[in-house]
């Protein structure tokens, strides 16, 4: 606990490298709290280690899992994907952390990212094994199960498909569906003949209980002849489509071929249950101002639209969502992937400039030019593309810096958000030997500021935070300052403009904006706790301690485990008692 206690005090003096060094003491001692490896996460990824702090929050969100604590877990890896957002072990660490809370819609959607990721980078095998759990949890998606046929031939695992296909059979059967089977059957002794003799057939009346599938649900192998009750749940694992409950309840007097079926079924089909709830979730949460959920929501949708081959659906969700949230890398990215495969090449040539705009923001230079390079090729046209390219290319051969920077060195900042490079000997013939990033970032917020409408308080202090994180504290303030006039946000507002001027070392004017957000009406203590600690420590940077005791000891009063403010009034009131001594 010494060791632990002392790590605290570290944090708290900004003393960022001996804290870490207290912390991994701790865990050479055995230490496994899972917040212990959160907060060494959160200093290492302050200092820019950013692989180190993924290192770290995996081994948080492992001993979350071994307790059970999934809801904890899956916070943790979204904080993972935020840094590293191609990390694809996340994706499937996800689906399975939902898929054991429950919430399968949402296992889906990670699975599904993983496997598309997978292939990707060929490996089929990944991909195939966790379609195989995405086909545990929907097992009547049809699209998703030609899917992994196809995935399965391209491995050159034919009997893999195979395998998949005669566990559609055995459904399609034990639903009354036999000309499906049949043909389905048919199919399987061209790709794997082998496995028609080998492969176990289900008894109708035990549900197929040995098939890769799950077990069928036990009022659908009842069915046959009859409807299925309006109420029925399928048992833990499975969710059925509206489209395998349509077939459930049609008369099999006259089949069909599995082909007309099909097409029937899709065209007079409703809207999946799933989908729609998604859907109706994200204009709620819009009507009530939380973009941040709304946006979630209609992500979700649009992924089961995608997964489900409804790209026409998928895409008007979709361009809801970027409604939203303009800068959403997931949705851009799958705009770019519905339509390439729609043959849109305008509205790819569009999507892939703004994705290049998204990565230029978060500085992924290779990303980005090569979002904008696509562009050009989809449209050559697109003169703002073409510059974006030209001073990435100038910034990117502008040479190294004399002296290399170690980011590791330095206790609490990120590299830094705008990069001027002078070279006098080599100055470009245009007379222009300034490689100034900055002019790229002022055409990326330029950009941002025409989609927001001054009225959009929210918007303005999502862009805020978002400048915060890029270290650009002045743009952070102007957009919190904006945001501010949305009276239910002006607090909020106020305080991180604070934390902005903190950041910039003026805790002068730090101070000043803390006390107008604690003389705002209608805020109870409980509510002004971050603000009172804050205003603390403003003024004990300006040497003024008897005040920032003072602030300190309210904190104290409120919630004595608050940002550990225990150990600030004792260390505090040491400082003050020395300074009495002095005088």
């Amino acid at each position: 606990m010494a060791i632990k206690r002392k790590a605290q005090q570290l944090v708290q003096k900004g003393d960022v490298h001996g804290a870490i060094a207290e912390y991994e003491k701790l865990f050479e001692g055995g230490d496994k709290d899972p917040y212990d490896f959160i907060v060494v996460a959160d200093l290492l990824a302050k200092r820019g280690s950013m692989q180190e702090a993924v290192r770290r929050y995996r081994q948080a969100v492992d001993e979350y899992a071994k307790t059970e604590l999934y809801k904890n877990a899956i916070a943790v890896c979204k904080k993972i994907l935020r840094i590293s957002k191609e990390d694809l072990a996340i994706h499937r660490s996800l689906g399975e952390l939902y898929a054991k809370e429950g919430l399968y819609g949402d296992a889906q959607i990670h699975y599904l990212e993983f496997a598309e990721g997978s292939i990707r980078r060929q490996d089929h095998d990944a991909a195939l094994d966790v379609l195989d759990e995405v086909l545990k949890l929907s097992a009547d998606n049809f699209d998703l199960s030609e899917k992994y046929v196809e995935i399965a031939l391209r491995a050159d695992q034919p009997e893999r498909g195979g395998r998949e296909l005669l566990r559609r059979a055995e459904r399609a059967k034990l639903t009354g569906r036999i000309d499906e089977a049949e043909a389905i059957r048919e199919r399987v002794s061209t790709l794997a003949p082998s496995l028609l003799t080998s492969f176990p057939k289900a008894p109708a009346e035990a549900g197929a209980q040995g098939a890769p599938g799950g077990s069928i649900p036990p009022e659908i192998g009842a069915a046959r002849g009859g409807a299925v009750e309006a109420g029925a749940r399928a048992p833990h694992g499975f969710e059925p489509s509206s489209r395998a409950i349509e077939r459930e309840l049609a008369t099999p007097a006259e089949p069909e071929s599995p082909v007309e079926e099909r097409v029937e079924a899709s065209e007079a089909a409703p809207p999946e249950p799933e989908l729609q709830s998604h859907e109706e979730l994200a204009r709620g949460y819009l009507q009530s101002g939380n973009k941040d959920l709304a946006t979630e929501e209609y992500w979700k949708a649009s992924e089961i639209a995608f997964l489900r081959g409804d790209l026409a659906r998928a895409r008007e969700l979709l361009s809801a969502l970027l409604g939203v949230e303009p800068t959403h890398e997931a949705a851009l990215r799958r705009f770019v992937d519905i339509a390439a495969q729609s043959g849109d090449g305008p509205a790819e040539a569009r999507a892939r400039f703004e994705l290049g705009e998204v990565y230029l923001a978060h500085e992924e230079w290779d990303l980005s030019r090569s979002e904008y390079l696509r562009c050009l090729e989809l449209d050559p046209g697109n003169d703002r593309a073409r510059g974006r390219v030209q001073r990435i290319d100038t910034l990117m051969n502008g040479g190294p810096p004399e002296t290399p920077i170690d980011l590791d060195s330095l206790p609490d900042e990120r590299p830094p958000s705008s990069v001027r490079v002078r070279d006098e000997e080599t100055a470009a013939p245009s007379g222009d030997p300034l490689i100034d990033l900055e002019e790229i970032i002022d055409e990326f917020k330029a950009g941002v500021s025409e989609r927001i409408s001054g009225e959009d308080h929210e918007s303005h202090y999502d862009l805020g935070m978002a400048y915060m994180e890029m270290g650009l504290y002045d743009e952070a303030i102007g957009e919190f300052q904006v945001a501010s006039k949305g009276s239910p946000m002006e607090v909020k507002c106020l305080e991180m403009i604070a934390l902005c001027f903190l950041e910039k070392n003026e805790p002068a004017s730090a101070a000043r904006e803390l006390s107008r957000a604690l003389e705002l009406p209608g805020y109870g203590p409980e509510e002004t706790i971050s603000i009172r600690y804050n205003l603390a420590v403003a003024n004990e940077r300006l040497g003024n301690l008897d005040r920032a005791l003072q602030h300190f000891e309210e904190v104290y009063l409120l919630n004595v485990d608050f940002l550990k403010v225990a150990s600030k009034v004792k260390e505090l009131k040491q400082r003050v008692a020395r300074a009495e001594d002095r005088t």
